[in-house]
């Protein structure tokens, strides 16, 4: 029933026969296919595509975090009036006496979440 089926063995099935033949001859000449074939890699280094993000990406993300706790602290030390005095005059019974804080917070999280895009 083998005879009716021939399947065809890769080059390396071959030469790894050939190695393991008690033919010392048939073995030196598998080796040295081997070693032609290693010669004939290219030595050439390929250039690897970046995969990561750009180097500027994480400073600025880390700047805007910074640039948004400072927003905050200064809301802080002038009792909401700065850095826009805008929310303390017109909103002075509303929830949106604290806008400062909340633009404050919205930028850290702009800066937190662009980090996690981080690679």
């Amino acid at each position: 029933m083998a005879r009716f089926f021939k399947f065809k063995s890769s080059k390396s099935t071959r030469l790894k026969r050939q190695s393991r033949s008690g033919n010392p001859a048939k073995a030196a000449k598998a080796r040295e296919e081997s070693r032609a074939a290693a010669n004939r890699v290219s030595r050439v280094p390929a250039k690897i595509k970046e995969v990561g993000s750009p180097q500027w990406y994480a400073p600025t993300m880390a700047t805007i975090m910074v640039i948004g706790l400072l927003w905050v602290v200064t809301t802080y030390l002038f009792k909401g009036e700065y850095p826009l005095p805008y929310f303390v005059k017109h909103h002075a019974g509303d929830w949106l006496l604290h806008g400062n804080l909340y633009i404050g917070f919205i930028i850290i999280m702009v800066g937190f979440l662009g980090l996690l895009r981080w690679k």
